[in-house]
């Protein structure tokens, strides 16, 4: 199994669980409101003024990676063209996963 973390921001989180949805994701746990510094800036989880960011977590079977991980690729790319090359506030990341309960 893999964990697969996704961080953007909240105007992307509709884009994303479309992808989850196509591809079958059945579960997945979501964080709202989140605040942190990267690449694209900083973005506070106090203010109502600015986009903050949202976490999806899901378990994956090793199967299931690739086609989300494509999915996730193609709407990058399609939000770095929209954007005309700046970062995006778009950012997966794949880890080993074991279930214990």
């Amino acid at each position: 199994m893999k964990m697969l973390t996704i961080i953007c921001r909240e105007t992307l989180e509709s884009a994303v669980t479309q992808i989850l949805n196509d591809q079958g994701v059945k579960g997945y746990t979501l964080m709202s409101g989140l605040g942190g510094m990267g690449q694209t800036g900083a973005v506070s989880e106090y203010s109502w003024m600015t986009d903050r960011n949202v976490s999806f977590m899901m378990a994956l079977e090793d199967r299931q990676v690739t086609p989300i991980a494509e999915a996730m690729k193609q709407l990058y790319m399609k939000l770095l063209d929209k954007h005309q090359g700046e970062d995006v506030p778009l950012k997966v990341f794949l880890q080993p996963c074991e279930v214990i309960l």
